[in-house]
């Protein structure tokens, strides 16, 4: 992936979000997507990996750029990793049933 440029932490989020509404999910990597999605379908995610997401996001609103974010990512254990891949699909779908109707 190309190295990303600086970013404010306040404009970080909603720009990931709105990128994902658009279909473009940078900080996730396909297969993470995925597995996260298998194992909520399965109810395979634990009251544990959610505290760890939590702990989690709270080190990711500190990090500056995209490229620290998924290097971070890849150091928490796989469980951990899905719950953040739900909570960000979750924001997304909030968002998208936020904004008006797209009329073509």
């Amino acid at each position: 992936m190309k190295p990303q440029a600086y970013l404010p932490i306040g404009g970080l989020a909603p720009g990931l979000i709105s990128m994902g509404a658009e279909g473009v999910h940078p900080l996730f990597e396909s297969f993470w997507i995925r597995r996260a999605f298998d194992r909520i379908e399965d109810g395979l995610i634990e009251s544990e990996s959610l505290i760890l997401a939590h702990a989690a996001l709270k080190k990711l609103a500190r990090l500056r750029r995209l490229d620290s974010m998924r290097r971070y990512l890849e150091t928490l254990p796989t469980s951990t990793v899905d719950v953040l891949v739900f909570l960000y699909f979750r924001s997304v779908d909030q968002f998208l049933e936020t904004q008006p109707p797209n009329i073509h």
